[in-house]
């Protein structure tokens, strides 16, 4: 049986669904090709439904978005994206923060590197984070990562994690169960697993 997770102390975290990484004229979705910006737009409906289950259930919502400037170190290695204060770097629409969510704005891989996620994460006494977004072989995986190291709980969100191709997403998938996961068939599930059980006792797992 699934060990139950307090949505007080979970976040549902939502990495890079701007509009550069999902949408054509995106220098991320561009670079992609069609057929991933296929498949990151197919993550925004899941995401949404996602998203709503877990406000429902008191599970404390948390984006986290690149939004550089010119002096990133990332940007030494990729062309500029998701510039902060462009239209590019706002969260795509029907997965956009409601009230009461928390926004981090990151610089490069994970939103570790800075101390606002900690600050934020310690305030709500979060403890198990539910990784989402974009893309799962990169920004996802360099976050798990560090949460893994922090002593974080972790749950992968697999329907509602991609990367630009189907097998870079896999092979983050399984370097995750490689190197952070405790219990795999309780840490790797999908929106559907997730929203029947918020949506039907208002405890995660």
């Amino acid at each position: 049986m699934n060990r139950p997770v307090d949505p007080s102390t979970s976040a549902l975290l939502v990495i890079d669904m701007a509009r550069d990484f999902v949408h054509e004229g995106g220098t991320i979705a561009d670079s992609g090709g069609p057929e991933y910006r296929d498949r990151a737009q197919a993550l925004v409906p899941r995401l949404a439904r996602l998203l709503d289950a877990a406000r429902a259930a008191g599970v404390t919502v948390i984006y986290a978005t690149d939004a550089h400037t010119e002096d990133d170190v990332e940007l030494l290695k990729w062309p500029p994206h998701s510039m902060k204060g462009t239209p590019q770097a706002d969260i795509v629409e029907e997965v956009a923060p409601r009230t009461g969510d928390v926004v981090i704005e990151k610089r490069t891989y994970s939103p570790f590197l800075d101390t606002a996620i900690q600050s934020e994460l310690e305030a709500r006494g979060i403890r198990h984070l539910y990784i989402t977004g974009l893309h799962t072989d990169c920004c996802a995986r360099h976050t798990s990562g560090d949460a893994f190291q922090r002593g974080y709980g972790l749950t992968w969100v697999t329907d509602a994690l991609d990367a630009f191709t189907p097998e870079a997403h896999q092979q983050g998938l399984e370097y995750f169960k490689t190197w952070y996961a405790t219990d795999p068939e309780r840490q790797f599930r999908t929106v559907d697993e997730l929203v029947a059980e918020w949506g039907g006792s208002g405890v995660p797992s």
